[in-house]
């Protein structure tokens, strides 16, 4: 990844940390966004986006060490593995924002139904997409954090057998 789009990425990754951190903090003001049932799972996706978030700016799973590896095959170029490992967290991301906005919509469909009994259907909105998005940034940035964990994984492993099938041919011929 090139060094200004891993810059814009640590952005997005503080800004959606923030906004988080920004509904957690409101959950014990009257301006509350979600339901108080979901301040524990609030919590809890907090501290795992903070986690995954860690992850994904160490550096750990990229090309920390693989340039003696490469050199084993018989190559110095390295282009084939990065832009797989992208596409492994990119579709961590895309599949985990999806499917925990989906998830956090569904549990806090009430609210929008608060909103209705209260007389303020817009709060109610306001609140259920806040929710929606909420989870699409959490599902987001632990989906990535798999993602990069995944394409490590594939690495590894494809790295392995193409050093094995090296040394059947090598040992054959």
């Amino acid at each position: 990844m090139s060094g200004s789009r891993r810059g814009i990425g640590v952005w997005l990754l503080a800004a959606g940390t923030a906004a988080v951190t920004l509904v957690l903090v409101l959950q014990k003001t009257k301006q509350a966004m979600l339901p108080a049932a979901q301040t524990p799972v609030l919590w809890v996706a907090e501290l795992a986006m903070l986690a995954a978030a860690g992850v994904l700016v160490s550096g750990w799973g990229r090309d920390a060490g693989w340039s003696a590896a490469q050199q084993r095959l018989g190559t110095i170029a390295n282009d084939y593995y990065a832009p797989r490992r992208a596409a492994f967290v990119s579709s961590g991301a895309v599949a985990g924002g999806v499917i925990a906005s989906l998830w956090w919509a569904t549990a806090t469909w009430a609210v929008v139904l608060g909103g209705m009994r209260r007389g303020s259907m817009a709060r109610g909105l306001l609140d259920f997409e806040t929710a929606a998005i909420v989870g699409a940034i959490t599902g987001a940035t632990l989906g990535a954090a798999a993602g990069l964990a995944a394409g490590h994984l594939w690495e590894s492993r494809h790295r392995r057998r193409r050093e094995q099938r090296l040394a059947e041919r090598s040992s054959s011929a």
